[in-house]
């Protein structure tokens, strides 16, 4: 009967204590996964004013977040990992996390959003325009898919602020560049002199009235556009001399 009692005992104290270890363990664990939630605020340095929509990614696992329209921000982290802040026309920043304090980034223009005027335009390599092209593309645009809100969502700053407006700016004029290069390609004065009579001012005269778009040029072949320079030729020697005097050349640097 002692005996009974004594493993009665040992055993009521094996189970205490496991429920004590247990209770530990999901104690600390808690603890844990509240300290790797790094809160935080994303600000414009210049302004002070919360910047909403900026993608802030863990370099060590790859999680991404994103700010809210208040600026604010929360993403799983370690001690040690490093956050990178990422939007558009600013300088990329990098936090290495030490503790978990609620955090304030300031994020500062990258300089490399500048108006371009048409003669730079014209200066730069097919290769270069291209690459400005899609660039003001993703910096105008007001719309994208949410990873963690689900759908399309728009951004307001980017929709109203001046740094959107002035990249769909600089995207038309770009866009209006590569297409005239596109069509100045096949469109061309010995294209068309291989055809027509046509040459000097009455050649320019031409040109200019009838000058294609880039969507017909886009689906013609050699075939199609010869056939179009004789069909638009037929019609320009029909233009009376007030006609061919209102066509307006354009002047090229």
């Amino acid at each position: 009967m002692q005996y009974s009692t004594q493993k009665l005992l040992v055993t009521t104290w094996i189970a205490i204590l496991h429920a004590s270890v247990t209770a530990l363990l999901l104690s600390v664990q808690t603890a844990t996964a509240q300290d790797t939630l790094l809160q935080g605020l994303v600000l414009e340095l210049g302004s002070g004013e919360p910047m909403p929509y900026v993608e802030i990614t863990n370099l060590n696992t790859g999680t991404t977040a994103e700010s809210l329209e208040d600026g604010k921000f929360s993403i799983p982290v370690r001690k040690n990992e490093r956050l990178r802040f990422e939007y558009p026309g600013y300088r990329t920043d990098t936090l290495v996390v030490i503790n978990f304090d609620i955090k304030r980034v300031y994020l500062t223009p990258d300089g490399s959003t500048i108006q371009i005027d048409e003669v730079q335009i014209q200066a730069m390599t097919d290769s270069r325009l291209a690459t400005e092209l899609e660039r003001a593309r993703k910096e105008g645009q007001v719309a994208e898919v949410s990873q963690h809100r689900g759908g399309l969502r728009i951004s307001p700053s980017r929709l109203f602020g001046q740094q959107g407006r002035q990249a769909r700016q600089r995207y038309q004029l770009l866009l209006a560049e590569q297409e005239r290069r596109k069509i100045d390609a096949r469109f061309t004065p010995e294209s068309i002199m291989a055809i027509t009579p046509l040459e000097g001012e009455e050649l320019e005269l031409y040109m200019t009235k009838y000058r294609p778009t880039v969507e017909f040029l886009s689906t013609a072949d050699e075939a199609d556009l010869r056939l179009y320079i004789m069909d638009t030729y037929a019609k320009f020697k029909e233009l009376t001399p007030k006609q061919r005097a209102d066509i307006k050349v354009p002047v090229r640097n």
